[in-house]
């Protein structure tokens, strides 16, 4: 598989992530605003609510062949670089918006795909706090 070939399948690979975690977060419960909002400071991946909480979620998806060995997850794809410009993109949002005073998050969606479709997804509520190091 060529390096353009490549780059497109993982394209399609975290759309369809993207699309099954904001499906397991309505059918939780929660209103989905935004996916793939981009502001002037980075892209999120998808932006619900939560009741009274404004939830912003970062999606990892990784395909698995149904016999390998390793173990890798995708949350460990999510660096600190990566959170630091999540909540970057989240302020900017919330400044959007007139910086009302709302409670806000940040969760992880994890999931791994088999050549069946979705295998394993993992939700983490609150996986880092506002000020990643």
């Amino acid at each position: 598989m060529n390096f353009l070939a490549a780059k497109k399948w993982k394209k399609r690979l975290g759309a369809a992530g993207e699309k099954t975690a904001a499906r397991m977060l309505t059918d939780a419960g929660y209103d989905v605003l935004l996916r793939n909002c981009r502001t002037p400071r980075g892209e999120i991946d998808i932006v619900a609510r939560d009741g009274a909480s404004l939830v912003f979620a970062e999606v990892k998806t990784l395909y698995r062949r149904w016999n390998s060995k390793r173990e890798l997850r995708p949350v460990s794809g999510l660096r600190t670089a990566q959170k630091r410009r999540l909540l970057r993109a989240a302020r900017s949002y919330i400044r959007d918006m007139g910086n009302p005073s709302i409670l806000y998050r940040f969760d992880l969606i994890e999931i791994i795909y088999d050549f069946t479709g979705p295998r394993e997804i993992r939700h983490w509520k609150n996986h880092f706090n506002a000020e990643p190091r």
